[in-house]
């Protein structure tokens, strides 16, 4: 029998207080739905009832590998990146042995784990993602009248300038702003993660599009709703935009601050239902299942993840989520979507 899971919600500020309720039937309670996360990382444990009551998942199916997320943005989140695993583990002993708190504030490893993410949008969903060739950005820089930063990137490059953005205290908001940063410059006027922005790639995707970031991609998102598919993991660097623990040393340490334009995912139809995210050398692999017509799934793997994001599927609702333990089947129903995890 499939095990239904109860996500753990996160009420950031850059979250959505309509989005996330409406999708998954839940009455709104005027704050703000960031997350809701399927897994059992430490930080937000999605729960199961057993027969002894109310259980963490890591109690039922023992710790999983890979992080199922449903995100809905209002705000921009912060620039921020993610480290390799060898940074990880190496952060995460360097702040044990220096006794901070693993739920401090300034703590910056959570885990030991690196954080690819495959994010598929469920609507139209724009963000920053890595940066743009540094011809273009001084073209828009001298075309806006954006003196200062045109002649940082003409003198210094793009890493140089990017960290003189981040370092210098005293910065003007630009003029001419792109509509997409409007917002940005409002709320976060005379700093220089706005300098950052204009030289990242803006990047809308539509609904079934997706984006795989690796570790060290920089990146913000700024508006839209998407599942999200990731390691097991909370490592965070963040550099702007945010009212959590900034740390320039370990961004500048994982980020890769070079011109580079991310591809789509590309997605491959393995069966008349199902398709497949083709990504590479990713600890994890996603499905997309269209169900027309009742169908059975038997479970290929120790542990798997379904989560529903459109229509009414029998076992699942728009917005639930369950686990199939090997061998365990699924029976699904017309007219609904259904994505499937599971870690390699």
């Amino acid at each position: 029998m499939p095990t239904r899971l109860s996500p753990a919600l996160k009420n950031y500020d850059w979250g959505d207080i309509i989005a996330l309720p409406d999708f998954t039937g839940q009455p709104r309670d005027a704050k703000p739905w960031a997350e809701l996360w399927f897994g059992t990382h430490p930080d937000g444990q999605a729960t199961v009832q057993t027969g002894n009551g109310t259980s963490q998942l890591s109690e039922v199916v023992g710790e999983l590998s890979f992080l199922v997320k449903l995100i809905a943005v209002a705000k921009p989140l912060s620039i921020q990146t993610h480290p390799t695993i060898a940074q990880a583990q190496a952060g995460f002993a360097r702040e044990n042995n220096l006794g901070v708190d693993r739920a401090a504030f300034n703590r910056v490893y959570r885990d030991t784990n690196s954080k690819p993410e495959l994010l598929c949008a469920l609507s139209d969903f724009e963000m920053l993602c890595g940066f743009a060739p540094i011809e273009q950005s001084l073209a828009l820089a001298e075309k806006n009248n954006w003196f200062e930063l045109a002649r940082h990137l003409k003198l210094t490059g793009l890493a140089n300038t990017v960290r003189w953005a981040l370092e210098e205290k005293n910065h003007k908001t630009p003029t001419n702003l792109p509509n997409h940063l409007r917002i940005v410059g409002e709320l976060y006027a005379n700093t220089g993660g706005v300098y950052v922005a204009l030289l990242m790639n803006h990047i809308t995707l539509k609904a079934g599009q997706a984006m795989f970031l690796e570790p060290g991609n920089v990146h913000s998102y700024l508006n839209g709703l998407a599942v999200e598919v990731m390691s097991s993991s909370d490592n965070v660097m963040r550099a702007a935009f945010t009212t959590k623990h900034v740390d320039l040393q370990e961004f500048f340490a994982t980020a890769k601050i070079e011109s580079h334009l991310p591809q789509q995912v590309t997605q491959r139809d393995s069966s008349t239902h199902t398709v497949e995210y083709e990504i590479q050398n990713a600890p994890f692999s996603v499905q997309k299942i269209t169900v027309n017509s009742a169908m059975t799934i038997q479970a290929n793997n120790k542990v798997e993840l379904y989560l529903c994001v459109q229509g009414h599927s029998g076992s699942l609702h728009q917005g639930q989520a369950c686990i199939l333990r090997q061998h365990e089947v699924l029976q699904l129903e017309k007219d609904s979507v259904v994505f499937r995890v599971w870690g390699n």
